[in-house]
């Protein structure tokens, strides 16, 4: 391409940078904002269009901040006065502050507690398997897990997870010291080793060491089940928790 090329290239794009400004800038207009509560809105919407954030995000995001803008412009703050400069608003979009764990509420604890258990149950299932093909003696002998053994510890710790989390969670008010909170966290500890090791002593007929075939199925189908939880609803404590 000649350098004429090049030169008539930029000046068309240059030509549509203040059309597409002009095009924004009628977005807000007629929305009541003030001067400068425009100019942020403007500014927005144009920095966040160079993120590789989705469109559908990008429109939620500019719906939700022109709101909360217009309802603050009602006692005279403004959009800086709100989220901080442009950038700072961009980047908490893009990479959001992780939020503080509150208190475990018995719905939190419900769904937390299961996402815990899938948790063990993938890592005890894949961790047999996986002794089955590498130390196959090993694996068949008496002191092997069965999967009720599997199945019952899984369920404890899922159980015991939030709760230990939660004992140490810098963003909760403990009524208990340290000390007595590392007690409690030895004694759970205690109580899931008493099922391991109680509900492997069953008879193998309730409680068989089954296939390696078996253990990697339920590994999947509880990876499955643990990804969907994730994508569906807010983990707050526990392995890899994290909020949406």
């Amino acid at each position: 391409m000649s350098e004429a090329d090049n030169r008539k290239r930029n000046e068309h794009v240059q030509q549509q940078r203040p059309s597409v400004r002009k095009l924004i800038y009628s977005e807000f207009e007629q929305q009541g904002l003030t001067k400068r509560n425009l100019e942020y809105m403007v500014k927005l919407k144009e920095e966040l269009a160079r993120t590789k954030l989705p469109t559908a995000k990008q429109d939620d995001t500019i719906q939700q901040t022109l709101a909360e803008i217009k309802t603050a412009q009602k006692t005279g703050q403004t959009a800086k006065g709100l989220y901080g400069s442009v950038a700072n608003k961009v980047e908490n979009t893009v990479h959001p502050p992780q939020q503080p764990q509150g208190p475990l509420t018995r719905k939190n604890y419900l769904i937390d507690a299961i996402y815990n258990g899938l948790w063990f149950l993938i890592l005890f299932n894949f961790l047999y398997a996986a002794m089955y093909y590498l130390t196959p003696a090993a694996a068949k002998q008496d002191g092997a897990a069965g999967i009720t053994c599997i199945i019952l510890s899984s369920v404890v710790a899922g159980a015991g997870m939030p709760i230990v989390t939660q004992l140490f969670a810098p963003g909760v008010k403990h009524r208990q010291n340290a000390l007595l909170r590392s007690l409690l966290m030895v004694a759970m500890f205690a109580v899931w080793m008493v099922v391991f090791y109680g509900s492997n002593l069953l008879p193998r007929v309730v409680n068989p060491v089954v296939p390696p075939i078996i253990n990697l199925i339920i590994g999947l189908v509880g990876t499955g089940l643990m990804l969907f939880m994730r994508a569906r609803y807010t983990i707050t404590s526990g392995l890899f928790a994290g909020r949406k």
